[in-house]
């Protein structure tokens, strides 16, 4: 998340208690109701936490084809929906599921976390015969996050919403990219404090420009940045380890820190 020293009229405001530590550490909680917010989400029954518990303890971690095809049978419990055919490797980090959809035919490979937090009614939707390559994190801490049909995402990669994330149809990712929204204001007046003297929020705010749009085709080299408000036009390329913080318009190959579009392809 980049930082932000001065006023910027096109910005927004996130509210902190959207942001799970809000969530968590409002009102005097038990340990228990905590965890179960974290997991399952807020205001979910302890009986979602059970079920939650129960399935990801037993089959989370099988290794080989038996762990398939228990993961395949009972791990569609654990979203708001999922479709046929979706292959679940071992050890993954599910939060939130009920804020999560996942397409026919979808890999998660191991070790990714997708986390719902924050998505909202629009969730966090992973559309069909997307691949999310090992140790990919999909986290929707403030807005949605969506991931269009026959997407690639590459290993190691991380998604974040801080003012929603859209990615398109056919977009490649290559490994260790990270996709993340929202920008910190750090030259904030004298934080508020609460009765008793302490500080009664974050001294750092929160803000977006709005959200990150990938349209469909793009490709992306290993290790690209992309930040907050950026729209990536349809079918640009942009090359390994740029840093995106502006629009980039269709059809360009754009690279460098910032990314500089160098040329327009040939269709």
């Amino acid at each position: 998340m980049p930082l932000m020293t001065g006023p910027d009229p096109e910005i927004s405001p996130l509210e902190e208690q959207e942001f799970i530590r809000g969530k968590l550490f409002d009102g005097n909680k038990s340990t228990l109701r905590r965890y179960a917010d974290l997991v399952v989400g807020v205001d979910a029954s302890y009986r979602d936490l059970l079920i939650h518990e129960v399935i990801t303890t037993l089959f989370g971690r099988l290794p080989g084809a038996l762990g398939f095809g228990l993961r395949r049978i009972f791990y569609p419990r654990l979203f708001r929906h999922c479709g046929r055919g979706v292959i679940f490797g071992c050890d993954l980090v599910i939060r939130n599921g009920r804020s999560i959809s996942i397409g026919d035919q979808t890999i998660l490979d191991d070790g990714c976390v997708i986390d719902g937090r924050g998505a909202g009614d629009e969730g966090v939707v992973i559309g069909a015969r997307v691949i999310l390559s090992r140790d990919v994190m999909v986290q929707a801490k403030i807005g949605p996050v969506h991931i269009g049909d026959d997407s690639d995402i590459g290993s190691s990669s991380i998604v974040h919403s801080q003012g929603g994330t859209y990615i398109g149809k056919e977009v490649v990712i290559g490994g260790g990219a990270k996709i993340s929204g929202g920008v910190f204001q750090i030259d904030a007046d004298d934080t508020p404090q609460d009765a008793d003297g302490d500080q009664a929020q974050r001294a750092q705010a929160r803000f977006t420009r709005g959200p990150i749009r990938i349209h469909d085709r793009c490709l992306f080299g290993m290790g690209c940045i992309v930040l907050d408000g950026a729209e990536i036009g349809e079918a640009a390329v942009i090359g390994a380890g740029s840093v995106v913080n502006r629009s980039i318009p269709p059809y360009s190959v754009a690279a460098g820190n910032p990314a500089r579009v160098l040329r327009t392809r040939r269709m």
